[in-house]
Parts: C-alpha cells; sequence; structure tokens
C-alpha cells in the first residue's frame, strides 16, 4: 500500500447562503466539519442540510479516505474498514489551523487566510509502512508464509499487512508531530445558484499540506 496525494473535499458539496455573508466564519464552520466533524457550525450556514445529512457527509470523507489511501484494491472486511475509518477521524481531529482575516475581493467573493501547522503522521506511516513490507518480502521469500492452498496463503499475508498497517498506523498518530506555521488562501464565492462555496482547489491544497500527502 501507498498513500496517494488524494484530496479530500468533504464538504465541498455543501453550500451556504446569506446576505451579510461571514467568509471567515464559514471557511472555520467547513474546516472544523471536515478535520473535526462537527456540525453545529456547519448547521449554521447551511440551513438546507439537517445534522444527518452533514454528520453524513463528514463520515463518506473519511471513508473516501480510508479507501482510496489505505484499504485500496484489498478485501479487508467491514469490520476492520471501520476499525480504520475510526483511526482516520481520531487522526483528523488531531488537525492544527487558524482561521485569520478575510478580505472581500468582489461584490460577493472574498480571500479568507487560514494558518495551518502540517502533522507528519501520514509521512511516517508512509516510512513505517515500506521497511514493514521489505521485511514481509523476505518473510515471503523464506517460505514462512507457506500454507495448504495458494488461496490460503494469499489471505495469511493479506491479513498480516492490514493488521500491521492499522498498528503503523496507530503508532504514527501517537507520536505526531507538526511542523512550523504555513498560510493558505481559501477563496469563498456565490455562485450562480446564489450559494457560497470555497474554491475545491483551494480547499484540496490545504488538505494535502495539512495532511503533508504531497510528501507520500
Amino acid at each position: 500500500m501507498k498513500i496517494c496525494a488524494l484530496c479530500i473535499a468533504a464538504v465541498l458539496g455543501i453550500s451556504g447562503c446569506g446576505k451579510d455573508f461571514d467568509a471567515g466564519g464559514f471557511a472555520q464552520a467547513l474546516l472544523d466539519l471536515t478535520f473535526q466533524g462537527e456540525i453545529d457550525g456547519a448547521a449554521r450556514f447551511m440551513e438546507d442540510a439537517s445534522q444527518t445529512a452533514l454528520m453524513q457527509a463528514y463520515q463518506d470523507s473519511i471513508d473516501r479516505f480510508v479507501a482510496a489511501n489505505i484499504t485500496s484494491g484489498m478485501d479487508v472486511g467491514e469490520l476492520k474498514t471501520t476499525r480504520f475509518a475510526e483511526l482516520v477521524s481520531k487522526i483528523f481531529a488531531t488537525m492544527r489551523y487558524s482561521v485569520g482575516e478575510t478580505e472581500k475581493t468582489g461584490k460577493k467573493e472574498y480571500e479568507v487566510t487560514v494558518d495551518i501547522w502540517p502533522a507528519d503522521v501520514f509521512v511516517k506511516f508512509q516510512q513505517m509502512l515500506t521497511a514493514d513490507s521489505l521485511k514481509m518480502a523476505e518473510k515471503i521469500e523464506a517460505g514462512e508464509y507457506e500454507s495448504e492452498t495458494e488461496e490460503e496463503t494469499d489471505q495469511m499475508i493479506l491479513n498480516d499487512i492490514i493488521n500491521h498497517a492499522y498498528e503503523l498506523l496507530d503508532t504514527a498518530y501517537m507520536d505526531v508531530k507538526y511542523g512550523d506555521k504555513e498560510t493558505v488562501v481559501l477563496r469563498v464565492k456565490e455562485d450562480q445558484g446564489k450559494e457560497y462555496s470555497i474554491d475545491e482547489n483551494d480547499m484540496n491544497d490545504l488538505i494535502r499540506k495539512i495532511l503533508r500527502l504531497d510528501e507520500m
């Protein structure tokens, strides 16, 4: 497995509206929903979205991240997938960010400054996973996974890969370190439907940087 630079956009399909629009508060609400799973702030801006829908949007983003970055291409079962999702949720909740100044750049357009402190969880996870893969390759070469059938052997290897991956990710999470502050800008604007949203590329860029996915 290899962590890829996937841009998760947990809440980009949900928009906010209002005459005197608080772009900074909107950005804060979406970031809190994306990383903390907090729905109260988002609910204030998204009158048409129920609390259930907002929580589902958050959970869907976590599930997509796990499917694309951790269990991709492997049939690991619902239970183990759920365990990974729960761990990723905990990791996301440790992300550090601070919404700063908002500048109005157009009639219905704003730029919101956000300070972030990138976390090394997935960088460490990738490094440990690579080292573990080399050890497993040696065990396979030595015949330590031989069983009565090829199918049983493959299943033994898969189980070890998944179990080790969870343990390594948990270890990386428990030893998380943060880098120096970086500043990103989120552009917020009203669309033709008179609803506000954050620029998708800006949101994805923030997620890549705070999770350090570009270093994978």
